[in-house]
């Protein structure tokens, strides 16, 4: 009877002290390590714009303007963080005006993905499903206005369709066999799409479509949806041994029709930037 008293007091005791090191090494520095990182905010100088004077409107008026119309009705302090983020997030694509390149501002409040270029919008699509991360959702305080206060660069992508597409054909032997063929390349197949999309300042953004996917392919991106999530495990995994937890990756996900989505990605450059309103 005293061993059996003593197999379940040592039992206890090592089922404790695995939790207590379970959560201090892995479950702890996750809930507690900010992951939204501070964006080097770099003062904008006021420029003279032949346009917004014609118009009669300048940069500040408009903004104002839309602050106003945006969020009326609010308690001080709820108003004034609002204000702040706006207006990170107008600096924001007010920097990218000058700029001779497409770049990507992401409207979780009103869900719009929209392709813009100085300002201009070249291609908008709808939003059909929206997922934000507890780890963003969690710092909605000041460190939040501080990580939007400029535009995210893209570190790197993995997708399963191709940036850039192409047509594979076989070189004709001779002029005879060359007229008979047609003279424009057949469109190339429009792929099953995901995408993950590691920006700077420790954010993560995904795409995939609204349609259903289905055989190889839906073998294809479950794989791919594997290999980041054992990433994490391995995290976990590893931090049992170094007592360091790395912070979570902050994750933005989003739906879009597949030609939305196809088109999106295909018209980004290769260091494309992003711009967060939410």
């Amino acid at each position: 009877m005293a061993k059996k008293h003593l197999f379940w007091t040592i039992t206890s005791l090592l089922i404790l002290l695995a939790a207590y090191v379970l959560t201090t090494t892995v479950i702890m520095p996750v809930v507690k390590t900010n992951p939204l990182p501070e964006a080097k905010t770099v003062r904008v100088e006021e420029k003279k714009e032949t346009n917004a004077k014609k118009s009669g409107k300048d940069f500040p008026k408009a903004a104002a303007a839309e602050i106003e119309s945006t969020y009326p009705g609010k308690d001080d302090l709820s108003s004034l963080f609002e204000l702040r983020k706006s207006e990170m997030m107008l600096r924001a694509r007010y920097s990218l005006s000058s700029e001779d390149s497409i770049y990507l501002v992401l409207d979780l409040i009103d869900k719009v993905a929209s392709l813009e270029m100085k300002g201009v919008p070249l291609h908008q699509c709808k939003i059909v499903d929206l997922f934000v991360s507890n780890s963003i959702q969690k710092f909605h305080t000041e460190t939040l206005i501080r990580w939007l206060a400029q535009p995210f660069v893209l570190k790197n992508a993995v997708s399963t369709i191709a940036r850039v597409p192409f047509v594979e054909k076989i070189a004709p032997k001779d002029t005879i066999e060359a007229n008979k063929s047609e003279v424009l390349p057949a469109t190339p197949k429009l792929d099953d799409v995901y995408i993950v999309m590691n920006f700077e300042r420790n954010l993560q953004l995904i795409i995939q479509q609204e349609e259903k996917i289905e055989g190889p392919e839906k073998l294809r991106i479950d794989s791919l949806k594997w290999s980041f999530k054992k990433k994490e495990i391995n995290k976990s995994i590893k931090s049992l041994t170094t007592f360091n937890r790395e912070a979570i990756v902050p994750q933005i996900a989003i739906t879009l029709k597949k030609l939305d989505a196809t088109v999106l990605f295909r018209a980004l450059p290769y260091k494309s930037k992003m711009v967060l309103k939410m």
